[in-house]
């Protein structure tokens, strides 16, 4: 199902950011993820995946499958192909859809990871809701925007900001709503678990259902 994108609007130009800028920050955010929810193993969904940078860190650095989505069908051409250079095809799967309506069963994800989409969803209550329906009872989840660290957001900052000034204009806005809907979205939908983070790592919502 595709949908008006709301994202990057140019995949081959995202990839080269992806992989000549930001990639250090991959395996770092990974790391960091896996340390936080304890999850190593079963099943993990990366929403708005991109070209699946953050989804297959987590695979190299985890036992665990990943199911790749985003609305783009070019995007996910280019995940399968990292995912078949990288030896992780036997790990992933790829599905091309809208977040407000996961294609996926209740309960049948471990862990829900996201880096960089959530502020272009349209309905964030109705996507925090699909992520959570998707969840197995006790599964996490780990939403938001990041570097990983200090040293990487300065370096990657001052390095876009010399080649597009205007980069951040296209969501700078958007991440603001987001952050000051997320409490009383999450209260709505009643995890059994839910906080901030808000830290040199960068902002994100930690989720338990």
């Amino acid at each position: 199902m595709q949908k008006e994108n709301r994202g990057a609007t140019n995949p081959q130009r995202f990839d080269t950011i992806v992989r000549e800028i930001f990639a250090p920050i991959y395996p770092v955010i990974a790391q960091q993820i896996i340390n936080k929810t304890g999850v190593q193993s079963g099943k993990c969904l990366d929403v708005g995946c991109g070209t699946g940078a953050l989804g297959r860190s987590i695979a190299k650095h985890s036992d665990l499958h990943v199911t790749y989505f985003d609305q783009s069908v070019e995007m996910m051409m280019l995940t399968m192909d990292y995912a078949k250079e990288e030896n992780l095809i036997l790990r992933s799967d790829f599905l091309v859809g809208d977040v407000h309506e996961l294609n996926l069963k209740d309960a049948s994800m471990d862990l829900v990871i996201s880096r960089g989409s959530s502020p272009f969803w349209v309905d964030w209550k109705r996507a925090y809701g699909e992520i959570l329906r998707v969840l197995k009872v006790g599964g996490k989840a780990y939403i938001g925007g990041g570097f990983g660290n200090a040293e990487l957001r300065e370096h990657i900052v001052k390095t876009m900001n010399k080649n597009n000034p205007d980069w951040r204009n296209s969501f700078k806005d958007k991440v603001v709503l987001e952050r000051e809907a997320l409490p009383s979205i999450m209260l709505s939908l009643q995890p059994s678990h839910f906080s901030i983070i808000d830290d040199e790592s960068g902002y994100w919502i930690y989720i338990t259902k």
